[in-house]
């Protein structure tokens, strides 16, 4: 492994690895793997060096490499010690925080694509987007369904055509975490002959192959990729927080219906937080409204674009407001409330009153997501990334296989799930289509069983309405992991960085310095305001009993001292770069609207 700087204060690599560690069915053939590296602020020859800390930013689909660039300064004020290198003791420890980009996606080589470029892929997904949600008319379902199968049959043909292996057989999860074993073994490499060449000794380094520990933090799927790896090598885990946990079960059925078992609990808490808030930060409520008549109020003005769009007129050019517009905004809501929930009131209040300077604004934020653009100069590094083609590729393979499912066998899989989940059910039931169309196959997937006893116990991190991956699979996987700790943040919104208080940051922090895990049971409850749940509440309309109130960690403002005022800002910095770098989302055609919508809170709010 050799870096060279890049981006300013990182450094890069490109690491090749086996194409086929499982069958060698392409002996010789090899994946060029993209990496970053923000290095630690002290000498890897310092003895509070802590070695590199692995993310992945979920999806299937994310680029790492990309993500780092964006979050890694301030994922490090968060899991370094806070003191300074001059004022701290032995004990501290300081991270290198690596990104890299799975096979297949982003800056790793070569691309998985399906499109002969990228400007028929960017054309494709616009005709798909353009065709709405399923449900938004009687011919949607249809007419999405075709597509989705011509796109998944002329994949499997161009692969036909194609001379060589096609990395999307060579994509599973099972795959990336046997790279990340690799990246984790290289870089221990690595470290050892630098500690050596400044010691002056490079005939001998400290090196001893098989026993570097992957140290890591992954978000979304990425915790799925870290119970893969927990799964297939215990012995190397070392410190590893799995963040906004997708259960394996779910996993391995297109996320299926328990994905979106707390979906409504996170929209309900919009209507809460409106009622609570008051008219002055939420429009749609009034000195006299209860929750059940904001939620009416919020339901009829998306309903009334059901039939007529909303039409916009612009000097930048006509646009309108669709039905599956406004569903899929608020479903993107959910995974940063505290983000997106001021801006949601906002706009469908706009909508109610005929126009007004949000909708101005999320027009602006649109444009760029129906208007195909490149760089002049090829620098804007990220405008290539197509997730559709790596997600489906990943998701399809790592799972059951779903091809043989009929259009009327997913028309009741739909409305079963749009039953749990009305805000989020059609856009996720794609995911099932995806794969009902996908005629690729991983040419291994790692079946199970998942668990193990692991070499370090393993921090998993849930909130009590996550959208996607609700509680329960926090819970789930926990349990097949003997000796690993639960963390609960009774907060609506996607993982930890949604609601970035002191006790949950507090917790990451400790983990990563010294491996010190939470006591079982833990729930922390950030410091009151609009968005509280108050779970642990036997008055509260979201009460869990099964959060139980003996390791229940609740907040005030007062009570929080300035080490923890600075955690808390770095949590929030964090927060909003990991919204701007546009890796946590989705990737599906659709998504892009959202992480526009995204993009837009944070610049208002920042």
């Amino acid at each position: 492994m050799a870096f060279h700087p890049c981006f300013s204060g990182f450094q890069c690599a490109k690491l090749s690895l086996p194409l086929d560690y499982f069958n060698d069915s392409y002996p010789g053939h090899t994946v060029s793997i993209a990496i970053t590296k923000l290095p630690a602020v002290v000498p890897v020859d310092d003895p509070r060096y802590g070695g590199p800390i692995l993310l992945n930013p979920g999806g299937p689909g994310g680029a790492g490499a990309a993500f780092a660039l964006d979050t890694a300064e301030s994922i490090q004020a968060v899991v370094d010690s806070s003191l300074h290198p001059e004022h701290a003791s032995i004990d501290a420890r300081y991270f290198d925080i690596i990104g890299f980009d799975p096979r297949g996606i982003g800056w790793t080589e070569p691309a998985a694509q399906c499109m002969p470029d990228q400007p028929s892929a960017w054309s494709w997904n616009l005709r798909e987007t353009n065709e709405g949600l399923i449900g938004s008319s009687d011919a949607a379902l249809g007419r999405l369904w075709s597509m989705t199968h011509a796109f998944g049959a002329s994949c499997k043909l161009a692969e036909e055509y194609q001379s060589g292996p096609d990395i999307k057989q060579y994509m599973s999860t099972a795959s990336v975490a046997r790279d990340m074993l690799e990246i984790t073994e290289r870089h221990a490499e690595y470290v050892a002959k630098e500690v050596a060449r400044t010691a002056g000794n490079l005939c001998s380094t400290t090196y001893i192959p098989g026993e570097s520990k992957l140290q890591y933090w992954g978000f979304s799927y990425g915790t799925q990729l870290g119970s893969t790896f927990a799964s297939m090598f215990p012995q190397r885990v070392g410190r590893v927080i799995l963040d906004g946990v997708v259960s394996s079960y779910d996993y391995q059925h297109s996320f299926g219906n328990g994905s979106l078992t707390d979906t409504e609990k996170a929209i309900r808490s919009f209507y809460s937080f409106c009622y609570h808030a008051g008219p002055d930060t939420c429009p749609l409520a009034t000195t006299n409204s209860s929750i059940a008549d904001i939620e009416q109020r919020s339901q009829k003005i998306i309903n009334s674009l059901y039939h007529n769009p909303f039409p916009i007129v612009s000097p930048e050019g006509p646009d309108f407001l669709t039905w599956s517009d406004l569903k899929l905004f608020m479903f993107s809501s959910v995974y940063q409330p505290r983000i997106l929930f001021p801006m949601l009131a906002y706009i469908l209040s706009a909508i109610e009153a005929g126009g007004g300077p949000i909708i101005d604004q999320l027009v602006d934020a649109y444009h760029y997501t129906h208007i195909y653009s490149c760089a002049a100069n090829a620098s804007s590094p990220l405008d290539f990334l197509d997730g559709v083609v790596p997600m489906t590729a990943i998701l399809c393979s790592d799972g059951i296989s779903q091809s043989a499912m009929t259009k009327a066998e997913f028309t009741e899989y739909w409305q079963v799930l749009d039953t749990i989940a009305p805000t989020g059910g059609s856009f996720w039931s794609m995911l099932r289509m995806r794969c009902a169309s996908w005629k690729i196959r991983a040419n291994y997937r790692f079946k199970g069983p998942f668990g193990g006893n692991t070499s370090h116990p393993v921090l998993f991190i849930s909130s009590t309405a996550d959208p996607v991956t609700p509680l329960r699979g926090g819970r789930y996987m926990h349990n097949l992991f003997p000796g690993s700790s639960h963390l609960v943040s009774d907060h609506a919104g996607h993982c930890s960085i949604s609601s970035p208080d002191p006790c949950l940051m507090g917790h990451v922090r400790a983990y990563f310095q010294s491996g010190e895990l939470p006591v079982q049971g833990t729930v922390c409850v950030p410091p009151a305001s609009a968005f509280s749940l108050n779970s642990t509440d036997p008055k509260s309309p979201f009460y869990d009993p099964e959060l139980g109130s003996e390791n229940v960690v609740a907040l005030e403002e007062r009570d929080i001292g300035s080490e923890e005022w600075r955690l808390r800002d770095a949590g929030l910095r964090l927060q909003r770069d990991v919204v701007r770098s546009g890796q946590f989302g989705f990737n599906m055609p659709g998504g892009e609207k959202g992480r526009a919508v995204m993009n837009l809170a944070v610049d208002l709010r920042w």
